[in-house]
């Protein structure tokens, strides 16, 4: 399991250069390696057996794969009874007695929740992998060196002249595209975060209303309601029905008996991932939020900056940032981010000593 699971670790690996914020991080990094996480495990056939395991007294391996392909189902009337230690058994009405096909509740998404996992898992890395497409290795070109030269000085004072040099040019239209790219990948997780609440929902059949309740009654102590509420959601026995020809050529119903296993950890899965994803998208959201304050109030722009830069003069940062425009700001913050508040302060200092002996060209923007 665990050299299923190794190649994980290293996708989280911290860099030295982070191209995302947190946020961005827990959703496209972290996010995916839960999915993965979640997939590996439900796949180990080594913990858990086969994923369907029906009774009965011949040709099992036959009626094992018929009944994983076509499906179980129980009845839309399930008891649960609950036992002694919290835990609850299944007795399903189809066990004891045929039930007719109208009130029959097939498990169709039994076979495919692994597949569901890991394709949730290459939607949530999308936007991930199209920023770190666009972004081009920007930020660790600017912002490599310092890391690598932390010990010389006399080298990272050169970078830093390279960096004023950098931001005393005329990018503009560069770092606005790079501003509009990564805005449109935050927009593209909170898409993604709605779009998955939508498919579990339809998927599971009125899964996020049915589990906060469930919740609910796990964070009240109520066992017994988490277990009936639970075993409506993946019930851990069903019924199978097979059709097989006799000796004359009619057919013949043998109904069994099966066993889900994997449901037992499906109950658990989900609702871990019912409270991330939750948390996920909230976070997004006061994200995007954020970056609207960012675009509407010049003035916030001004005081983020300035408090990464450990409270630089305001006048001496409104003459650094004479000829920035918004991409150029954000630009400066993702380098802000990546190098120490010392160091980002000098870089400041550097261009507030540049622009002083430039008087400001009329109708410059300002940021």
């Amino acid at each position: 399991m665990y050299a299923a699971v190794k190649p994980l670790s290293k996708y989280l690996q911290f860099k030295s250069v982070h191209i995302y914020d947190a946020i961005f991080t827990l959703h496209s990094k972290v996010t995916v390696a839960l999915l993965l996480a979640c997939t590996f495990l439900l796949s180990s056939k080594q913990y858990f057996g086969d994923p369907i395991q029906c009774f009965g007294d011949r040709d099992m391996d036959y009626v094992h794969a018929f009944c994983w392909i076509y499906g179980a189902y129980v009845s839309d009337n399930v008891t649960v009874t609950p036992l002694r230690n919290g835990a609850a058994q299944c007795r399903p009405d189809a066990v004891s007695k045929v039930v007719p096909p109208e009130n029959r509740n097939y498990i169709t998404y039994y076979q495919w929740v692994v597949l569901v996992l890991l394709l949730e898992s290459f939607v949530f890395y999308m936007p991930a992998f199209l920023w770190k497409i666009w972004e081009g290795g920007r930020l660790k070109h600017l912002c490599d060196d310092f890391h690598k030269m932390a010990v010389c000085k006399d080298k990272s004072r050169t970078h830093l002249r390279v960096l004023v040099n950098y931001f005393s040019s005329d990018y503009k239209e560069t770092h606005f595209r790079y501003f509009v790219s990564y805005v449109f990948c935050e927009i593209l997780n909170l898409s993604i975060s709605i779009l998955n609440f939508l498919l579990l929902d339809v998927f599971f059949g009125g899964f996020w209303g049915r589990y906060r309740d469930a919740l609910l009654s796990l964070y009240n102590g109520d066992y017994n309601q988490w277990n009936i509420i639970t075993m409506a959601v993946f019930p851990k026995c069903a019924k199978c029905e097979m059709y097989k020809g006799g000796p004359s050529g009619s057919s013949n119903i043998y109904d069994y008996l099966c066993l889900l296993p994997l449901n037992i950890l499906n109950e658990k899965i989900f609702a871990f991932l019912w409270i991330w994803f939750i948390l996920v998208a909230m976070l997004i959201a006061l994200k995007f939020l954020y970056r609207l304050a960012t675009v509407l109030y010049p003035g916030m722009r001004l005081q983020l900056l300035r408090a990464r830069a450990r409270f630089m003069p305001k006048k001496h940062l409104q003459v650094a940032l004479r000829n920035c425009s918004f991409g150029d700001w954000f630009v400066l913050m993702r380098v802000g981010n990546n190098i120490s508040p010392e160091l980002f302060r000098k870089l400041l200092e550097e261009l507030y000593a540049a622009q002083s002996l430039f008087k400001k060209p009329p109708g410059a923007d300002e940021i």
